[in-house]
């Protein structure tokens, strides 16, 4: 089950490198509200939770799989529950490389933000503007 977020802001970034100029970019945030989180987490404990109960039938396994899916369900539901902003997509121009290029970022939203260069492979870091 996936909730469409309340809405989406798109945030302006910098990115900054070894050499070169810091370039621009933009990170696309989605904003959930309270009853949207609820459901989100409910909605992922219910599905590790119906795994747990799948691995019920798995001989001898089943000692360590349902309770480990049963605890993963809970961090889960915890997680999305204090979750209000989710990164969607992030894309900028490599400082050092000049590529333009989806960056890879953690699911929680901060900044500043290590990144790596898909095509380079070096080392940025995602900054707010001033």
């Amino acid at each position: 089950m996936t909730t469409t977020p309340h809405r989406a802001r798109v945030q302006p970034i910098i990115l900054s490198g070894y050499r070169g100029a810091p370039t621009p970019g933009t990170v696309t945030i989605a904003e959930f509200t309270g009853e949207q989180r609820l459901k989100r987490g409910l909605a992922a404990l219910g599905k590790w939770w119906g795994v747990a109960l799948v691995a019920v039938f798995i001989p001898v396994a089943h000692f360590v799989l349902v309770p480990s899916f049963l605890l993963y369900g809970a961090a889960q539901c915890v997680q999305r529950l204090g979750t209000a902003e989710l990164v969607t997509q992030a894309r900028g121009v490599c400082p050092d490389c000049g590529t333009v290029q989806d960056l890879e970022l953690a699911a929680r939203w901060r900044a500043p933000q290590p990144v790596t260069c898909q095509q380079c492979h070096r080392g940025l870091r995602l900054v707010l503007p001033a």
